[in-house]
């Protein structure tokens, strides 16, 4: 490419830095959480809120916008047909506890923006927005139509994206810049389901409650109990992860942990598990609880799933991960959220077939809520090999494609695969986190913009790139 443009492309990111950050900002101080909605706001008033701000942000700049449905949003660089789509998300994980900044209140600190969503997904939303306009800025006679499309509801189920495919034309090609770089060209299927017992709790069981959402290893979980002299003599032998508070006829539990992605749980704490582990070993119960307990705690003994039987892994995507990740009480009954990300080269209905004869088994019974599909885009099309060598170009690596288990909207989409803003490695300085603070889905969450602005520069030789190949 042009090195000559190449550097005006850089200096146009550079100068603009603290203008993309406090848009950046802008968009973290709207909690857009996906919840059910209405028609005219499919996923909520705040997921529609900052599609509306973000697409306002676009035309600001001259882009053409379009909505769709108020459930996904385009901005491109002129009318007509999109050959190559950027995709991002818009929502976010709810906020959690344990946080040292405002959640919606986002700062900048040691070049870090701190606010929910600043790293997953609008850090990415935005850079792109700005790599956009850096293009128009600069006058490329650009061969092919680039659009930034924006979704609201990928942290929950990405029905958004589904609804736009049914109904709408898609890009020709779309990369989804809600990963790491260099090109991920599979992901992992995605089963949620929920664990129920056929048997209820009896009234000695008051509350029960842990997690977030489906995809986030929780980092606390709680019991509330009536106050027994079985319950009080076995407080004693409660971990240091389980506080207990002693009211005037019930006994409140709280237990901590280590909150992380259910895509990669491996170092994270669930504190289901830590929950109903203490509360087992310490026989705070009767019997008919200690069961149902029992069975919880086993699903959540490893994060393979050895309990339920679904043990797997292939060469491409590795081994089936399985986190019960979100618990309560329905109607007296336990319900254990389980999220699973299974190999590409899996049956989803044979694992499920094995969660349901294993939960007959223990005095439970399933209840699916949605299974994804895996993704797996041609590994020898020729933009994985172009992209992945000027990643490699520009850091120096030898870094291959790859496959991964979390999920993005290019399992959603047709020749579609995800690219970045991610880099491998780098640690966050830890006299500004705290252990288990600043990742994605945790407390803090936190974007550096030194990497965001490199990672940029990249997008802006890919578009390149991408502009003289064959789709």
């Amino acid at each position: 490419m042009n090195e000559s443009v190449y550097r005006q492309a850089c200096a146009y990111l550079d100068e603009h830095r603290e203008a993309l950050a406090e848009d950046l900002m802008r968009l973290v101080r709207i909690p857009s959480v996906s919840v059910p909605g209405d028609r005219n706001a499919p996923f909520g008033e705040n997921c529609l809120r900052v599609l509306q701000e973000t697409l306002s942000m676009g035309q600001e700049r001259g882009f053409v916008a379009e909505i769709y449905d108020n459930q996904v949003g385009k901005l491109a660089l002129k009318p007509g047909e999109v050959d190559v789509g950027f995709w991002g998300h818009l929502d976010v994980v709810p906020e959690g506890g344990n946080w040292e900044h405002s959640p919606f209140d986002p700062v900048i600190e040691q070049g870090y923006v701190i606010g929910r969503g600043a790293s997953d997904n609008k850090g990415a939303v935005v850079g792109l927005l700005y790599v956009l306009s850096c293009l128009q800025a600069l006058g490329l006679p650009l061969k092919k139509n680039y659009a930034l499309y924006l979704g609201t509801d990928e942290e929950r189920g990405m029905a958004d994206v589904e609804h736009f495919v049914k109904y709408f034309d898609p890009p020709k090609m779309s990369i989804v810049t809600d990963c790491g770089f260099p090109v991920c060209y599979a992901e992992k299927g995605i089963i949620d389901a929920r664990l129920v017992s056929v048997a209820p709790f009896t009234s000695n069981v008051v509350e029960l409650s842990g997690g977030l959402a489906s995809n986030v290893v929780p980092d606390s979980a709680s019991m509330t109990i009536l106050k027994t002299e079985k319950a009080l003599s076995g407080l004693a032998a409660l971990p240091a992860e389980v506080e207990a508070q002693v009211e005037e006829r019930v006994i409140r539990l709280t237990a901590k942990g280590v909150c992380g992605h259910t895509a990669f749980p491996q170092n994270a704490v669930n504190a289901i598990r830590v929950l109903t582990d203490a509360v087992l070993k310490a026989e705070l119960l009767p019997e008919q609880d200690l069961n149902i307990l029992h069975f919880l705690n086993k699903v959540n003994d490893d994060v393979y799933g050895t309990t339920l039987h679904i043990l797997s892994e292939d060469e491409i995507s590795g081994r089936l991960t399985c986190v019960g990740s979100t618990l309560c009480l329905r109607d007296r009954h336990a319900d254990l959220g389980i999220n699973i990300r299974y190999p590409v080269k899996e049956r989803d209905e044979r694992l499920t077939d094995s969660i349901a004869t294993a939960c007959a088994q223990h005095g439970f019974v399933m209840d699916l809520d949605r299974v994804s599909a895996p993704n797996h885009f041609p590994l020898n099309h020729p933009a994985v090999q172009k992209l992945t060598e000027l990643y490699n170009q520009e850091t120096g690596q030898d870094s291959k494609p790859y496959a991964m288990a979390g999920g993005t909207y290019a399992r959603k989409l047709p020749n579609a695969f995800a690219y970045g803003p991610g880099f491998p490695g780098g640690e966050l300085p830890k006299e500004l986190f705290s252990p288990g603070h600043g990742g994605a889905h945790g407390p803090d969450e936190a974007l550096d913009l030194d990497r965001l602005l490199r990672a940029l520069k990249i997008y802006i030789k890919a578009i390149l790139l991408l502009d003289e190949m064959e789709l």
